[in-house]
């Protein structure tokens, strides 16, 4: 019985979803234990402790057995214990925030990043067609066994006519065409504005193979049913839903009212290529994968609006078996209406080590006004115990929000699960890209579903990794703040310019133009090889002077090309050259 459950607990947390293989080279039989408890792999078949929810894995088998990266979904790719994890670099890659995504894209044994995110829009507003500007593509950072991180954008290839991402939402993950190296499918919202808000038109997704040659080929023409179809998928998720053996995409829809269905399943040829249905399920924001009652299917996880009485499902929709979400089908869970009824990200864990998957909600409030995590423990057979909240920014009692755009919008984006600390149990890192609040915040593990909050988490300190001392003299840290015009048309030449158009819109039309945003400091660096560009604001020289340097550390180079208040604005004659206004 031991042998049998260290054999199920390594499937759970490694890259395969089954056990290493059989004497004869077959796939082992997984079943679920008489008691439930636990999944049983037997060769040749034979199984006395099988129960009446054995998983029939034939199918899966045939086709899985080609496969290196076998996961039952995507959670399991992106928290895979057997990869190094550390904190992503920040970039400006994208126009207001990026969605990233770690995992092993050219099968090397270390981790690389993949970045996507918007538009960098000619006109600022957004306002009418806010697509006008070149749509960026997914940006690849390679990585090396010390996580150094390279470059890898030449490997990514979209020859649409129409070719790149509008506001790419959803970095969905999985090997599609079973080739053993990982695949892409990204959920496009669309960057496009109406005077009310933002249109809930979307934009047509990308879809991305692996190819023979090393590169990845965006495929919706040869492997999606309907290549061109639009719409708002605020939430998505890849996962086996039908049990066929290869990974199937299931994505919401906002007007899911209007079409019938308000979610979309891509199921999955086995060759990668999707065909769309619809699959039931209710109005959600987010939504994720997960086994929650241990039946071997995927259940969807649900996170609506409870501030809206007509979207305000908050539970779980239980796979039927065939990859079909009846609304018949459901638990829900709490609301927490009064103050974080709002859900951005939703995602599953065994935070308590009893062998089921518990779920983790982010929470804010009305118009994003705070942020918060939620957890919910899986106590077995469809029941859930609430662990309450556990608040990281509240915003004052009295403060009232006209937008989401306001000052107290720190939500959490992603949440990823890892033993951080190296003491057995699954502890949290949550990331913001908009946000320096939250961003990075772990959430230790003390058992018993009680955390510690680390905000800005040291991730060596934490696991007890050594420092590496190095003999090499270190050259002092320099940075340049006087040289501003030649600096200046360095910015506005740079080869990659939706980068760097955003920075110069910072200069001409921005907050360091208007003077809106003064007693702070604006730096600027360039990475080591000179491609990319990006800012950030501080509020003192020092602060800005530590970020550079962090930033010198990471990418290779980083240079103070325009300091704030004191030095430009106290200086009339250093301001009109820079700016060139009075």
């Amino acid at each position: 019985m031991k042998k049998l459950f260290l054999v199920f607990t390594l499937s759970l947390f490694s890259n395969q979803s089954f056990a290493e293989g059989c004497p004869d080279g077959s796939e082992p039989v997984k079943s679920v234990s008489s008691d439930g408890t636990y999944f049983i792999f037997n060769c040749g078949g034979g199984n006395e402790n099988s129960s009446s929810s054995t998983i029939n894995t034939s199918s899966a088998n045939s086709t899985n057995a080609k496969s290196k990266i076998k996961p039952l979904a995507s959670i399991d790719i992106e928290n895979n214990p057997n990869l190094d994890f550390f904190k992503p670099p920040r970039y400006n890659f994208f126009y207001g925030g990026h969605v990233w995504y770690m995992a092993d894209f050219n099968v090397d044994g270390n981790s690389d990043i993949m970045y996507i995110g918007a538009i960098h829009p000619d006109n600022l507003s957004l306002l009418g067609d806010g697509t006008i500007g070149k749509k960026p593509f997914p940006v690849l950072l390679l990585g090396d066994a010390n996580n150094k991180l390279k470059r890898a954008d030449k490997l990514i290839i979209d020859n649409r006519e129409d070719s790149g991402t509008s506001l790419g939402k959803r970095l969905l993950v999985a090997d599609f065409n079973s080739d053993n190296i990982l695949d892409f499918y990204i959920a496009d919202t669309g960057a496009k504005k109406i005077e009310a808000g933002v249109a809930l038109t979307g934009h047509r997704d990308s879809y991305f193979l692996s190819q023979p040659n090393g590169t990845w080929l965006e495929s919706s023409e040869t492997h999606l049913s309907h290549p061109n179809f639009k719409v708002y998928n605020h939430g998505g998720a890849t996962g086996d839903i039908d049990s066929d053996g290869d990974m199937d995409v299931v994505f919401s829809d906002i007007l899911g009212h209007q079409v019938g269905t308000y979610l979309w399943c891509l199921i999955n040829d086995g060759k990668g290529f999707l065909k769309k249905h619809k699959c039931g399920g209710v109005w959600t924001h987010t939504l994720e994968l997960a086994d929650l009652d241990g039946d071997g299917y995927l259940d969807l996880i649900l996170g609506g609006d409870a501030y809206d009485a007509n979207h305000d499902f908050i539970g779980i929709i239980f796979n039927d078996g065939k990859g079909n979400f009846s609304q018949s089908r459901y638990t829900r869970l709490p609301q927490y209406k009064k103050k974080w009824g709002n859900i951005p990200e939703a995602s599953a864990a065994d935070l308590d080590n009893d062998g089921d998957l518990d779920i983790v909600f982010s929470r804010t409030g009305l118009m994003y006004v705070g942020t918060a995590i939620q957890i919910i423990e899986n106590l077995g057979n469809k029941k859930f115990k609430d662990r309450g909240i556990i608040p990281l920014v509240k915003a004052p009692d009295d403060f009232i929000a006209t937008d989401v755009g306001n000052q107290w919008n720190d939500y959490i984006e992603d949440i990823r699960f890892r033993d951080l600390d190296k003491d057995g149990d699954i502890d949290l890192y949550l990331s913001s890209s908009t946000s320096r609040k939250t961003n990075g915040t772990v959430l230790l593990n003390q058992g018993d579903f009680n955390f510690t909050i680390i905000k800005h988490a040291d991730l060596d300190k934490l696991s007890g990794k050594p420092k590496v001392v190095s003999n090499k003299v270190k050259k002092p840290f320099k940075y340049t703040s006087r040289n501003f015009k030649p600096q200046l048309r360095l910015l506005e030449t740079q080869s990659n310019l939706a980068v760097c158009n955003a920075i110069s819109k910072e200069f001409y039309t921005g907050d360091y133009y208007s003077q809106t945003n003064k007693e702070t400091y604006l730096f600027i660096s360039i990475d080591s090889n000179g491609l990319d560009c990006h800012y950030e604001w501080s509020r003192n020289e020092n602060n800005a002077l530590r970020r550079c340097k962090h930033n010198n550390e990471t990418d290779g180079k980083c240079t103070i090309y325009a300091l704030g208040d004191n030095i430009v604005w106290g200086n009339t004659d250093l301001y009109k050259e820079l700016t060139g206004r009075d």
